[in-house]
């Protein structure tokens, strides 16, 4: 993994977005069937993280997709402004440290993910999935103009109400983090 200075902006967002893609992609694609199913009672399976990473983002493309006036009327407007990047990722993992699991919200569970029917295998599929989700999120993302990304907010399932941009560096950690994960998991 390349180190970074903490993202600031939305091209810094879509550059490291980007670079986690890519690297996630080429981690799954290395690894066996059996170390991509290799699970245990106290960790999920890469595959596992991969369904989870799916379950988490796709709302977000959903979001961004949306016309800005249906955004708004749906989630209105933030009043705040955003947090930097790190104080962001300080307040997700002291919320993950006081007991915050995605177990506890059904949506993103990896047993709520079905598949699409396809002739592919579910590695492939589960893959390409991903790759798609990111791409669409990136293509969106280009749209959106800088100072909006401070404007319009979406719920966290975990945080409550924060803006895009936090939004953004909220996905751009969890990808990261599960990656990391994915990478102990295939070992």
């Amino acid at each position: 993994m390349t180190t970074y200075s903490p993202p600031q902006t939305k091209a810094d967002v879509i550059e490291r977005l980007a670079d986690v893609q890519r690297g996630l992609i080429d981690t799954v694609s290395a690894m066996s069937n059996d170390q991509f199913y290799k699970g245990s009672a106290e960790s999920w399976s890469a595959a596992d993280y991969l369904k989870h990473l799916l379950l988490s983002i796709k709302p977000l493309v959903k979001a961004i997709r949306l016309p800005k006036d249906q955004l708004q009327g749906m989630f209105g407007l933030a009043t705040g402004g955003s947090r930097s990047y790190e104080a962001f990722v300080e307040l997700y993992t002291s919320m993950l440290s006081k007991g915050l699991r995605a177990e506890d919200y059904n949506a993103v569970v990896p047993a709520t993910y079905r598949l699409p029917q396809s002739d592919k295998d579910e590695k492939t599929l589960l893959t390409e999935s991903w790759d798609d989700a990111n791409t669409r999120l990136i293509d969106a993302l280009a749209a959106w103009d800088e100072s909006d990304l401070d404007v319009f907010q979406l719920p966290h399932p975990g945080v409550g109400m924060i803006t895009l941009r936090e939004m953004l560096y909220f996905t751009l950690y969890h990808n990261t983090m599960h990656w990391g994960d994915i990478q102990r998991a295939g070992k």
